[in-house]
């Protein structure tokens, strides 16, 4: 008899999958034939799927120890006799009612909505197949089980908290034997230099995530301590968000406990550590971290700033943030940073990208971090093998989570183990994870003694670990339910009551035997509320919502996003000038009239943008320029470079850029063209190309300009764009029209069709172009969106609404002032003068001076909004008020 014969008729159908015999499955060895197959009884659903009914008490084997393979597995949703659990029956009956199809278009919505979070973003690429592969079908655990697993998650952080203060202080558990000094000393994340500091109330810990699995035979367990820089809560919150929200029946009808009053406990804690005039942030590794999106969701929900290390500058022992109206101070810091990487002045060979001096801020006890420099040291499976006794001795009270089986190779005795039992035990690192390393060292390698020397050599950073089978639960596999093996990821913050855990988790599927994988979505865990109080969502985040203050100042942004959202504007810039170079010169080539093929001309106009090549001449030295901007991709002015840093730059900014800002960048840098472009010979081919991109420019340029709003983020892609047109627009005049060349009509029509200012220019003076007029338009029209005085007039107006130091206004403002009177005051006819050689002296003085007040106007920028780097006058006026350490004088 199935599993499915012992269900009530109308969900038969649903556990399909479930086999009569579990290796059918593929996860699990044949269970051993029980009495009744031995006396010639058929084996059936009891033999195949049934668990242990009652779960042993919280007591397991030592750590040391590999547990056999249960003749019956565990499952979440069915008992041992076949029939449902009580907690799963709302889930499954829904399940039964919406039928394949019906269940196929929840999970459609599902991953629609995890697409739509934005964490499922991945720079790769790879986001649409990462919302795929995840199993969606929740998993559902009985509240009076889920009452055990809290308490024994709020004592594993409880119990490495004491670990991390003894060991870092008195260490009496060294010294009574309770923790071998190799595990401290020879760990690479122990930071002795750590225990010279004073004294402080901070507790080591913020946030704890621990990865826990139900064992075939009923038992839980711990498979990871995560406890470093955690912050994996955005996939929760995300996870959950998506869940209830497809599964919105099942969700409401099972009265699913919410996660709103866990993280307003917690934020309720980093707001009484704020203070009145800090500010807590969110510390993550940046766009290339594959948790930036968790991190980047975790600070929205909490409300807190997302910064990155370049963010963060020490002035003088306080931590500030980096943002445009100066500097800010930080009161406290989750980092999703591990604790090597943070500090760029104690580890410059692992924390390049760090913050300089940050451990300084917070020895000082100015800057609060979550979770403390240096705890690292009980991450991953350091506290396995030592978990029973520190807490019996640190916390005198026995452990309510055991862990999964683990030996540390620091220990000769476990050496020995984990080499006679190979096939049952693998290595890791004991605070870093699986050894990923090409080549890395395996217990079943032959050469027996190398491997001897390796474990002695470097036992003490190295653990045995070993995953027995695990329990199985109901997972969407072809039309029906099938059990799989799977484990979860439980979240726990500290609240100013204690510890709390998040009420959920996500769940994911596992293979036998491998280590955790990485987080990212995954099955969520709901817990069924017991009370009308667990099942509201809690009142105080209403209020929170209802209180929130009306701002329209943007003045916070960062730093680093300034600078981004500057070199935004500067790329689209140079890409229109490239693409728009292009244009003219293949518009030119295939026009057929004489003077418009002109390889004098079309080369001028092309090393505008790609920089002169005196070794080539005619038409090869054109085509070879073409080649170069199309197809180079270590031209700088190229369009692959260009193209590439367009997508780099936008994806750090992408969440202060309206939607059709970001997909007009997308299409643009998405497109397949560009990989392998037209050659030169296929004029038209690539003309095509290359207007499909400048379409895609204005249609960024026009979404920007319609949908941004006037604030901080508008300004500064206003500047970038500003001030690299102005650059260009030097660079064109100083080629086509700084001197007389015959004919001198030919190169001005093309100086005005590079600026997309003939039509105008035909309109108004219907003859040839001529100097003066062609100055006038381009120079002095400030009616005209392409000319000069127009770039300089948009500058000024964008920084005029920045913030200025004091009283006067800006040193950058006054420099674009002046820039913009000495072209309003300009004549265009005086410009257009020619001396005895053919240049026009008085406007190649007029270019010569707009790029030197654009170079300079651009390092101003990046130094009183981005560096935020102070003078040398500044600093002596700071030291002459500062008061002398003790003992200096």
């Amino acid at each position: 008899m199935t599993v499915a014969d012992r269900l009530e008729e109308d969900l038969r159908g649903l556990f399909a999958h479930y086999p009569s015999d579990r290796s059918d499955s593929g996860r699990l060895p044949d269970p051993a034939p029980d009495a009744a197959v031995e006396q010639g009884e058929a084996p059936g659903a009891e033999a195949a799927v049934a668990a242990v009914e009652r779960p042993s008490p919280p007591l397991s084997p030592s750590p040391s120890a590999v547990p056999p393979t249960p003749e019956r597995i565990f499952d979440e949703a069915i008992d041992s006799e076949g029939r449902l659990r009580p907690h799963w029956r709302g889930v499954i009956e829904w399940a039964g009612r919406a039928g394949p199809e019906g269940y196929e278009a929840v999970l459609t919505e599902n991953r629609r909505l995890r697409l739509e979070s934005g964490v499922a973003f991945d720079p790769a690429g790879a986001s649409d197949a990462m919302a795929a592969a995840a199993d969606a079908f929740p998993v559902v655990i009985a509240p009076e089980e889920w009452e055990t697993i809290s308490l024994g998650v709020a004592q594993r952080a409880r119990l490495i908290e004491a670990a991390l203060r003894d060991l870092y202080g008195p260490q009496k558990a060294l010294k009574q034997g309770w923790l071998p000094p190799g595990l401290a000393f020879g760990n690479p994340d122990f930071a002795l230099w750590r225990r010279d500091w004073p004294d402080q109330d901070a507790p080591w810990l913020t946030l704890f995530e621990v990865d826990l699995a139900r064992g075939a035979d009923g038992r839980w367990m711990v498979l990871a301590d995560r406890v470093d820089s955690p912050l994996g809560d955005g996939w929760l919150i995300a996870n959950r968000v998506a869940a209830s929200q497809s599964f919105a029946e099942p969700f409401l009808g099972g009265r699913v406990r919410r996660l709103a009053g866990h993280y307003l406990a917690l934020q309720q804690l980093l707001e009484d550590a704020m203070g009145p005039d800090g500010r807590v942030a969110l510390l993550s590794g940046g766009s290339r971290d594959p948790r930036y999106f968790s991190h980047a969701y975790f600070a929205r929900y909490l409300g807190a700033a997302l910064i990155e290390p370049g963010d963060v500058t020490v002035r003088h022992g306080a931590a500030y943030v980096k943002t445009v109206e100066g500097l800010k101070p930080l009161s406290a810091l989750l980092r999703g940073v591990h604790s090597r990487h943070l500090d760029a002045l104690f580890a410059p060979d692992e924390a390049a990208p760090g913050a300089p001096a940050l451990s300084l801020a917070a020895r000082s006890g100015r800057l609060r971090l979550g979770n403390g420099l240096g705890s690292g040291a009980f991450a991953y499976r350091a506290m396995a093998p030592f978990a029973h006794i520190l807490c019996e001795n640190l916390l005198e009270e026995p452990l309510i989570l055991h862990d999964a089986p683990c030996l540390w190779m620091g220990d000769a005795r476990a050496r020995e183990q984990a080499m006679d039992e190979p096939e049952l035990w693998r290595l890791e690192r004991i605070t870093r994870g699986p050894l990923t390393e090409r080549g890395a060292p395996t217990l079943t390698m032959r050469d027996r003694d190398a491997l001897h020397r390796f474990l002695r050599r470097s036992g003490d950073r190295l653990a045995a670990v070993a995953t027995p089978p695990l329990s199985t639960t109901p997972a969407w596999v072809d039309g029906a339910l099938a059990p799989r093996q799977w484990m979860m990821r439980v979240f726990a913050g500290l609240t100013p009551k204690g510890w709390s855990v998040a009420p959920g988790g996500v769940a994911t599927l596992v293979e036998p035997g491998c280590p955790p994988p990485p987080l990212a979505f995954g099955k969520d865990v709901w817990i069924p509320a017991r009370t009308e109080a667990e099942a509201r969502t809690a009142p105080s985040l209403e209020r929170r919502l209802a209180g929130t203050h009306l701002r329209r100042t943007g003045g916070d942004l960062l730093s680093r996003v300034a600078d981004d959202l500057f070199w935004l504007g500067r790329t689209t810039e140079r890409a229109d000038g490239t693409l728009r170079a292009l244009r003219v010169v293949i518009d030119r080539m295939l026009s057929g009239q004489e003077e418009d093929e002109s390889p004098e001309v079309l080369s001028a106009i092309l090393e505008i943008q790609a920089g002169s090549d005196a070794r080539r001449t005619g038409m090869v030295r054109v085509r070879d320029a073409i080649a170069r901007l199309t197809a180079d991709p270590h031209e700088p002015m190229g369009i692959a470079a260009l193209l590439s840093g367009l997508r780099r730059t936008g994806q750090r900014v992408r969440p202060y850029l309206s939607e059709e800002s970001w997909r007009s960048i997308d299409r643009l840098c998405s497109d397949k063209g560009w990989k392998m472009p037209p050659p030169p010979q296929n004029a038209s081919a690539l003309l095509r190309l290359i207007d499909d991109s400048l379409l895609a420019l204005a249609a960024f340029a026009g979404a920007t300009h319609e949908n941004q709003t006037r604030n901080h983020v508008w300004r500064f892609l206003e500047l970038g764009r500003g001030i690299e047109r102005g650059l260009t627009f030097a660079r064109a005049a100083d080629a086509l029209a700084g001197r007389r060349r015959d004919p001198d009509e030919t190169w001005l029509r093309a100086w005005l069709t590079l600026l997309d200012s003939r039509s105008a220019y035909r309109t108004r003076y219907m003859t040839t172009p001529a100097p003066a007029p062609a100055v006038d338009l381009l120079i002095l029209d400030e009616r005209n969106p392409r000319s000069l005085v127009f770039q300089l007039m948009r500058l000024e107006e964008a920084l005029e609404r920045l913030p200025s130091p004091g009283p006067r206004r800006s040193r950058e403002l006054r420099l674009a002032m002046r820039m913009l009177m000495e072209i309003r005051l300009a004549d265009p006819e005086a410009l257009a003068e020619e001396d005895e050689d053919g240049v026009r002296p008085r406007l190649r003085t007029l270019i010569q001076d707009v790029r030197a007040a654009m170079a300079e106007l651009s390092d101003e920028l990046a130094r009183s909004f981005f560096a935020h780097t102070q003078s040398h006058a500044q600093v002596q006026a700071h030291q002459r008020i500062m008061p002398l350490p003790e003992g200096a004088a």
